[in-house]
């Protein structure tokens, strides 16, 4: 008999017994790890240890019952756990939250407790059920939905077939991937895990290897499908080259003519313009000779000689003078 102190995780306990307190690992079943010193917290580790806890309290009286080895490498006692007639290590199997585990010698609880864990594995219970995502089955049926949920009709568009081919092609990823990770679960270390896909991989390998199978024909049927699209596309493409050779050349050329034309009517306005100057420049110079034609003509008139007094007394006569244009100058005629 001894007295609980405290629940360390979902198997290991720390009791009472004859006074000391007393490390006890409970016998024929493991649950995940929460304080491994080497180990992150496994899926489910920390609903192991609050199931533990509820059922083993502080002051609750309980019974140890021993097999052929009292000790583990660690110095904790190995004992199966009664409480009130009831076997607590079968009854944390039961709840889904441990499995059965066999270390020779000691396999005295080990049938009752691979009882318990076989009723939560058809309960679909904690481990074994898909409602929480880090467990086994819930890994496995999402690759496997994934997987299922693959349409298999082929679109009819180029552009459809090609979203489509992305979706297969990631499903099919996503599905190696998923499929990696369980199968690696044999050699990861993680002996909760480990041992559920043990007792489940003969169910999912096969459904997972189906919807990979029926992904992958998809996926071929889409890339077939895509390389017809594109072959018809070239064939199209060659048929209307011509045409549109025909069409791009008839373009240049029209293009090409009504440059021509834009620079000839350019050229034309140029030379009319020049022309339009050459015409107001005769003209101009036209009415300038015309003006100068009509204006009169100024003429030399020799200035009137008072006819010479006879018998004059006025001395200084030179006699007849000539004036220049103006009448500021002379000579004598």
């Amino acid at each position: 008999m001894a007295t609980v102190i405290r629940v360390i995780d979902g198997d290991t306990i720390v009791v009472d017994l004859s006074g000391e307190a007393t490390t006890v690992r409970l016998l024929n079943i493991d649950t995940p790890e929460t304080k491994h010193p080497d180990k992150p917290v496994e899926c489910l580790g920390a609903e192991a240890t609050e199931c533990t806890e509820s059922l083993l309290s502080p002051g609750d009286e309980i019974e140890l019952a021993y097999d052929v080895s009292r000790l583990d490498p660690y110095g904790r006692t190995l004992a199966g756990v009664y409480k009130e007639g009831s076997l607590v290590n079968a009854d944390i199997a039961a709840a889904g939250l441990g499995v059965a585990v066999l270390f020779q010698p000691n396999e005295r609880f080990y049938p009752e407790v691979l009882a318990a864990e076989q009723s939560a594995q058809n309960k679909a219970k904690g481990l074994f059920g898909a409602d929480v995502s880090c467990t086994v089955p819930a890994l496995a049926e999402a690759a496997i939905s994934d997987l299922g949920a693959v349409e298999e009709t082929v679109p009819a568009t180029a552009e459809a077939v090609g979203s489509a081919l992305g979706l297969v092609s990631a499903a099919i990823l996503a599905g190696k991937a998923q499929s990696a990770v369980l199968q690696g679960l044999d050699s990861s270390g993680d002996a909760v895990s480990s041992a559920v896909w043990a007792s489940r991989k003969a169910t999912y390998l096969p459904l997972i290897a189906a919807g990979m199978d029926r992904a992958a024909s998809v996926e071929k049927k889409l890339t077939t499908k895509q390389s017809d699209l594109a072959q018809a596309k070239k064939k199209t493409a060659a048929k209307k080259a011509p045409k549109l050779k025909t069409e791009a050349k008839a373009k240049a050329e029209a293009k090409a003519a009504a440059a021509a034309k834009v620079k000839a009517n350019a050229a034309a306005e140029r030379k009319t313009a020049a022309k339009a100057a050459a015409q107001r420049k005769a003209a101009e110079r036209k009415a300038t000779v015309r003006s100068h034609q009509l204006a009169p003509k100024k003429t030399y008139r020799a200035p009137v000689q008072k006819p010479k007094r006879k018998n004059s007394s006025k001395s200084g006569y030179t006699g007849r003078r000539c004036y220049a244009p103006g009448g500021r100058t002379w000579k004598p005629c």
